[in-house]
This record gives structure tokens, sequence and C-alpha cells, in this order.
């Protein structure tokens, strides 16, 4: 499947949501980073994987459209054998982005941005977690400072959290 959607969305989560799982093992790649040569190497882990242990692969490729058409070709063979299951981030449509023969063989699962009240759960349950989260220090979000992180997040997760951790950092400088 291709992820499409706006930064902080949930396309990195859902895909390690996708292998929950003991018999698939998660490789990430970004295109940004990676050519065909890695993912020659990705492929014959996850076709040795699948031989010798029986385990599945779950390819999450971030920024998928950054990948050329010929790269985006070397996903075909391996995707239509099942030696790998593709999730593709994207921010951008991929019905432009992404070429026509790895499209059609993926679905498109649009996400949007977050709400105003899946962010102020996000902050609250940032707050509240000691073990990942801003919980040990016990702070505390005053109901406009709480607004002002909502409308500044603009539905981006990753926003709202950097946004209280470096709130917190500087608080813990006074």
């Amino acid at each position: 499947c291709i992820l499409w959607g706006p930064p902080g969305s949930g396309k990195t989560t859902v895909s390690r949501l996708l292998t929950a799982r003991d018999d698939v093992e998660l490789e990430t790649l970004s295109a940004v980073l990676s050519g065909v040569k890695d993912l020659r190497l990705l492929f014959e882990r996850a076709r040795q994987r699948r031989e010798l242990e029986g385990r599945g692969t779950l390819l999450f490729v971030d920024e998928i459209h950054r990948f050329n058409k010929a790269q985006q070709d070397a996903f075909l063979p391996h995707v239509e054998s099942g030696t790998v299951v593709l999730v593709g981030a994207t921010t951008e449509n991929p019905s432009f982005e992404v070429n026509g023969p790895l499209l059609s063989r993926c679905r498109v699962v649009v996400l949007e941005p977050l709400d105003a009240r899946d962010i102020s759960l996000l902050v609250d349950n940032a707050l509240a977690d000691e073990d990942r989260g801003l919980g040990k220090p016990g702070l505390v979000l005053e109901d406009d400072a709480r607004e002002f992180l909502r409308r500044q997040a603009g539905g981006d997760a990753r926003g709202a959290l950097g946004a209280l951790e470096a709130a917190a950092h500087q608080l813990s400088l006074l």
C-alpha cells in the first residue's frame, strides 16, 4: 500500500503497527538516502528470511516518491513474488509521483491531518507517560498553552510533540 498524507499524520506509525506480529520483520528505507544497491541487499535478506526462517518482510519506504522510475521498477518482481510486502509513504500525490506499474499493485490509503481533539489527546498522553513521555517531571499544560499548541501544530503530531518537548526542556533550564 501507499500511505499518502501530510507530515505528522501517522504514516510511519501505521507501518510499525502492521509489523506487530512475530512472523513479520520490518525493514525500513528512506528514498532520500537509498539507491538500487540498498534495495538489492534488502531483497536478498528478505528472500533468505522467507526461505530459511519462514518469516515475511514488510518493507517501509519513506518518501517513496523520491525514487526515480527505474528505482521504483526494481520493486516490481519482489512485490509480485511476495518477497516483500511494500508500504510506501509519501506527502505527494502518488498518482503523479509513483509510476503506474508499481501503483497498480498498491492500494492508496489517504491519511488526514490530525484534528484538534487528536492533538490534545496526543499531548495528554505524552504528559502522562512516565516511561516514554514527559510524565516524570510532572508538567502541567495550561488551557491557553494547550490551545496555542493545537493551533500551531496544524494537524502534525510530530510538530506538536516537538514543541511540547522543547517547552519542557526550556522549563527544566530555568
